[in-house]
């Protein structure tokens, strides 16, 4: 049974259907929020975030949040603004236009991934902004899957902290591109290992072939060197750079 305004439970909700399965539910929940958190935070300065309360209604398929009280209510108005925004855009293909961070995109996918139809029903998720439903379907995964496809590949440097490091069959780094405002996926040989441990949790520059989009963010990078960038607190200040230009006393 679809929801109707008078019973959603905040003012960002997340309708996801009847009869969904434990695993189905946690995974809609998980992109729900990691989406919410995402879009908010790209609102924020770095190092700012919004803590939002969960609200479940009980006997419905309703998923809620809802900002803390000390959330600035200027941020929150536009994290509602940019939902609606955002999430029609994409629909209608224009993905760089939405200008979601690439974490949101992911979450995004993975929420409209799962209204396609299967072979018993199709799932219809609706996001609920300020008590306005907003349809959710397999379409806009599609769309943001063929976006993702590299376009293509040349020589280039990333640069960025390096947060992340795993082995899934082939060793990878992740390193935070600040002007992007997302992570790269960075893929390297074994013989390169130590040199990613030495620069864990820094700066650096990893140098290599990069895969773009057709817009030209970077997708991913076959790491051929990685160099270490000095950190903010390690380069000069202002007035240090006023003594090494000769402008002490100008």
């Amino acid at each position: 049974m679809a929801a109707t305004p008078d019973i959603i439970p905040s003012d960002l909700a997340l309708e996801i259907g009847d009869d969904i399965s434990p695993d189905d539910f946690l995974a809609l929940a998980r992109a729900f929020f990691g989406y919410i958190k995402e879009v908010s935070d790209a609102l924020l300065p770095d190092g700012e975030r919004i803590d939002w309360t969960v609200h479940v209604k009980e006997g419905s398929s309703l998923i809620g949040v809802e900002p803390s009280k000390a959330a600035p209510i200027e941020v929150v108005r536009n994290v509602y603004a940019r939902t609606v925004r955002s999430v029609s855009l994409v629909a209608s293909g224009q993905i760089e236009s939405a200008q979601l961070p690439e974490a949101a995109l992911k979450h995004l996918r993975v929420l409209s991934g799962m209204s396609a139809p299967s072979k018993d029903r199709r799932r219809n998720l609706r996001l609920w902004v300020e008590r306005k439903p907003i349809a959710i379907d397999d379409a806009m995964a599609r769309v943001i899957t063929e976006d993702w496809r590299a376009a293509y590949s040349d020589y280039g440097v990333i640069e960025g902290r390096l947060d992340t490091i795993q082995d899934r069959g082939k060793l990878e780094i992740h390193v935070h591109d600040a002007v992007f405002r997302q992570t790269v996926r960075c893929f390297f040989p074994e013989e390169m290992l130590a040199k990613a441990f030495e620069n864990f949790r820094k700066r650096v520059e990893v140098s290599g072939i990069v895969h773009y989009r057709r817009n030209g963010i970077p997708i991913s990078i076959e790491v051929t060197q990685i160099d270490r960038l000095p950190d903010d607190s390690e380069l000069p200040t202002a007035w240090e750079v006023r003594g090494i230009l000769g402008l002490n006393g100008r």
